[in-house]
């Protein structure tokens, strides 16, 4: 019988590795890397490479009717990151992005160390692959 989505691992549906982009970046920055990296968002860091937060597509709309090339990503940006378990369950990712009224969670290893990124998109493509095949 098939594990439930609920009952998968983050491991199991995340996409491994993400795009990182410096908080002191510009928003036309960021927008350049989430449109040729073909990517929904990208973890901002600070100093010392620490995550500071995400930018994704829908924050950017928060830079309308301001100069792209002037303001900075960390003006924008969601914070604090949220993070995730590799062995945490769906389950809990589910109830973190849906307490937090978000649709991405960054994942880390034991050491904290980022590894990719989980999203509604990912968990929903999931649930269409289990349910298609049977």
């Amino acid at each position: 019988m098939e594990t439930r989505v609920e009952d998968k691992k983050v491991k199991d549906l995340m996409t491994y590795g993400a795009i990182a982009i410096p908080e002191y970046s510009k928003v036309i920055d960021a927008v350049g890397i989430l449109v040729e990296g073909c990517v929904h968002a990208a973890v901002v860091t600070g100093k010392n490479c620490v995550m500071a937060g995400v930018v994704s597509e829908i924050d950017i709309t928060r830079a309308y009717g301001r100069n792209f090339e002037e303001i900075e990503v960390k003006d924008i940006m969601s914070s604090p990151v949220k993070t995730i378990g590799m062995d945490n369950t769906i389950r809990e990712a589910g109830e973190i992005m849906r307490d937090g009224l978000i649709d991405r969670l960054v994942v880390v290893d034991e050491n904290k160390r980022m590894r990719g990124i989980l999203s509604v998109t990912d968990i929903i493509k999931e649930i269409y692959k289990i349910y298609r095949e049977t």
